[in-house]
């Protein structure tokens, strides 16, 4: 079946259609997201909004051309919410050993506290970043704010320059970090 077929159907609100769709990537998606981190209940809710969403962006004229499998389009909303319920369980950064951000920079400006060896790590590396990566590395770790919400609690003019610049603040830190 070509795209513009399955564009028609999915505006159509075919419950067959919908169905068959539904069922065909289920059970490999719930998969792929378990392996990713997040559980069962959590990847089957996941799935199931990212088939509420392509059936609204269908329906609402949002999505006007498939430029892939319509698997592909499923997947990569799925991607975005793992991606997105990882963000906020784990609010960790990626290093050899996960350092939990959250148990070291919020507790950094507690002198008289006795910190670990990694957060007294962590916490230098954090002193050396400037101000701008402080902000965006705090309001999306510790605050949970969006990509969008940062841009424009710190005026920038696209969330392509946030995912930038929070991308090269976490090198830094890292960077930091090892040295």
């Amino acid at each position: 079946m070509n795209n513009r077929a399955i564009l028609d159907l999915l505006r159509s609100g075919d419950p067959a259609f919908f169905k068959e769709q539904y069922n065909l990537y289920q059970r490999e998606f719930v998969g792929h997201a378990l392996k990713k981190g997040v559980n069962q209940e959590t990847a089957t809710d996941i799935y199931q909004d990212s088939f509420i969403i392509l059936f609204e962006n269908a329906a609402s004229g949002k999505l006007t051309s498939l430029t892939s499998s319509l698997k592909t389009y499923i997947f990569g909303i799925g991607n975005n919410k793992i991606h997105e319920v990882l963000r906020k369980q784990k609010k960790t950064v990626n290093l050899k050993e996960p350092l939990d951000i959250k148990g070291g920079i919020e507790q950094l400006d507690l002198d008289e506290q006795v910190l670990s060896e990694k957060q007294q790590l962590l916490r230098d590396a954090f002193d050396k970043l400037g101000t701008r990566c402080k902000n965006i590395i705090s309001l999306f770790y510790l605050e949970g704010l969006t990509i969008k919400e940062i841009m424009k609690i710190e005026h920038y003019t696209s969330e392509n320059t946030v995912k930038a610049q929070k991308s090269r603040c976490m090198k830094q830190l890292k960077d930091n970090i090892k040295r």
